[in-house]
């Protein structure tokens, strides 16, 4: 048996795509296709090029590995095509391919014959424990709409997206799955094209002009990667060939978990992820419901394939920026492989920033817990993502407790109390200017809110505060940095930043009335010296000036204010 198929049987291969997307023969007559399907009686393929006539379908020849192979001459590229397939319970059945390129834009789509272009060389921007990282979230179906309801494709979306994402100073976006997907209810988190990029929105020649030219501007690509479901539809890689050979049962989303014991489908997922990073110049992948498959393969199948996964990646991609979402309570994402480890460069926190939205959302009178401060031991992104956006919670700006005036101070304060959290940032498009209505994949934001003096008012705070953060290692910086909680009991919190010779100290008053003489330790006895504002939330008044005394300083705190403090 060739290595290459060896590998892809072991579950090592991460060049499947090579050996399984048709590509032109030598001669230049027609096109060579290989399929897996082990349990088929018989495999055929057609397409535009026969008129997609099931009686003069080219038959594909079972070879000595276990691959079906076969030549269609007169096959051209850009056709469309699909394998018919006679299954082991002796049923004819039209499949798509699991590993094309690119497809038709249809629920369950046929696959187009397209050469893979070569990457251009890897941007990566780089987003160290030394370097700030600060993400933009969005679904590429409805971030922009046309008036008619149409998807602005990757072209379009990257004339507004890039200058808006660079204006609020992010250094990064990042797309809900944009891999191919038959249903929008899914948000595209139930796939069934891993390795191509949704024709819903241009495919992949479209995506890559999109990562080039965020590129160019300095902003990084991340892509949702979703190896532990997929979609159900017939006709994709639902009982592909008659057994079950990419699903091992439902899931609890409605949708079938794949077979992570199986090394086929390791090496189909894993080459997916390889596509991503190496031919489509993603920067990196945030890769989905982890947690969810530890605990669905508690026999240690889940965390030895993310192993291999994140160890795969670092090796051929240096750089690359890998975020594990949803994991268990101690189950080590970002410690590495060789000690046990998962191997992730990050997981998201969601539990400070939503325990914090709660927090403001209740009457004043109410907010005398302690938030939570994010998981011991990891290396996190404090994440306010789609999920915190959808209903039943819904947009972050409506559900803060009080009248206008009140939402919108409340609104500054999370954001900048995200920014000054230990770890890294993610935020959810339209929290950046107070979007309304909660996450509605069929409806792009409300962007005409942003001729409301207030909702532009936070949109230029919101990018003032990423310039800010940018400017500010102590913020950012992880391996030299150090951070000391100071107060979390009542409706004043605070903490301390350090790195690289400055320190801050950040102070939140989570109530509307004034609270003066608020003492604070800041852990550094015999310190001395002033301090003074150099960022707020635009409360109603400025801190002044305060002195440090052998550690300690004294404060007179504004209602809904944050700041952040510096020594001259």
């Amino acid at each position: 048996m060739r290595p290459d198929i060896a590998d892809f049987y072991s579950g090592i291969s991460a060049g499947a795509a090579e050996l399984f997307c048709p590509h032109p023969s030598d001669s230049g007559d027609g096109w060579l296709f290989c399929v897996f399907a082990p349990g088929a009686r018989r495999v055929q393929v057609l397409g535009d090029w026969n008129g997609w006539d099931l009686y003069s379908a080219a038959e594909l020849a079972r070879c000595e590995d276990g691959l079906w192979r076969g030549k269609v001459t007169g096959a051209r590229q850009g056709q469309l095509y699909k394998y018919n397939i006679l299954c082991a319970d002796g049923v004819w059945r039209l499949r798509t391919d699991p590993f094309g390129a690119e497809y038709e834009p249809s629920a369950v789509s046929a696959a187009r014959l397209k050469v893979l272009p070569r990457p251009p060389a890897p941007f990566r921007p780089g987003a160290g424990a030394d370097r700030p990282l600060r993400i933009y979230e969005l679904h590429a179906g409805n971030w922009r709409r046309h008036w008619d309801g149409r998807y602005y494709t990757f072209d379009a979306l990257a004339d507004r997206l890039i200058p808006w994402a660079a204006d609020h100073h992010f250094t990064h976006i990042e797309l809900m799955p944009p891999a191919e997907y038959p249903f929008d209810g899914s948000w595209g988190y139930q796939l069934t094209g891993y390795f191509a990029p949704s024709a819903r929105f241009g495919g992949a020649d479209a995506f890559v002009r999109l990562a080039e030219r965020c590129h160019q501007a300095g902003l990084g690509v991340l892509a949702d990667f979703v190896p532990v479901h997929f979609a159900p539809d017939d006709g994709a890689l639902t009982w592909y060939d008659g057994t079950a050979l990419y699903e091992a049962g439902p899931s609890d989303w409605g949708s079938l978990v794949f077979d992570l014991a199986s090394g086929p489908v390791r090496s189909f997922l894993l080459s997916a992820a390889c596509r991503w990073v190496g031919d489509l110049v993603c920067d990196g992948l945030r890769v989905d419901a982890v947690g969810y498959a530890l605990r669905r393969w508690p026999g240690g199948e889940a965390a030895s394939f993310f192993r291999l996964l994140t160890d795969t990646l670092h090796a051929r991609y240096p750089g690359v920026l890998l975020i594990a979402e949803d994991t268990e309570p101690g189950c080590r994402a970002t410690a590495p492989t060789r000690e046990g480890g998962l191997g992730f460069d990050y997981v998201w926190d969601a539990g400070p920033l939503q325990s914090l939205a709660d927090t403001l959302a209740r009457p004043f009178s109410c907010r005398w817990a302690g938030p939570v401060l994010g998981r011991e031991g990891e290396r996190c992104i404090q994440a306010f993502s789609h999920d915190d956006c959808a209903f039943p919670g819904g947009a972050l700006l409506p559900r803060l407790y009080g009248d206008r005036p009140l939402q919108f101070a409340q609104a500054r304060l999370f954001l900048l109390y995200q920014a000054a959290m230990p770890g890294k940032q993610l935020l959810f498009s339209g929290c950046e200017f107070g979007q309304l209505a909660s996450f509605d994949p069929g409806r792009e934001p409300d962007w005409y809110l942003l001729a409301d003096c207030d909702h532009r008012a936070l949109s230029d705070y919101c990018a003032a505060l990423g310039q800010f953060y940018a400017e500010h290692p102590a913020l950012f910086c992880e391996d030299d940095s150090a951070w000391f909680h100071l107060a979390a009991n009542g409706p004043v919190r605070a903490w301390v930043r350090a790195a690289r010779g400055e320190t801050l100290l950040c102070v939140f008053h989570l109530e509307p009335d004034p609270r003066r003489g608020v003492v604070l330790d800041l852990g550094m006895p015999g310190c001395f010296g002033r301090m003074r504002e150099i960022f707020s939330s635009g409360a109603s008044e400025s801190l002044p000036p305060v002195w440090a005394e052998n550690g300690r300083v004294r404060l007179d705190l504004p209602g809904l204010c944050a700041s952040v403090l510096a020594f001259d």
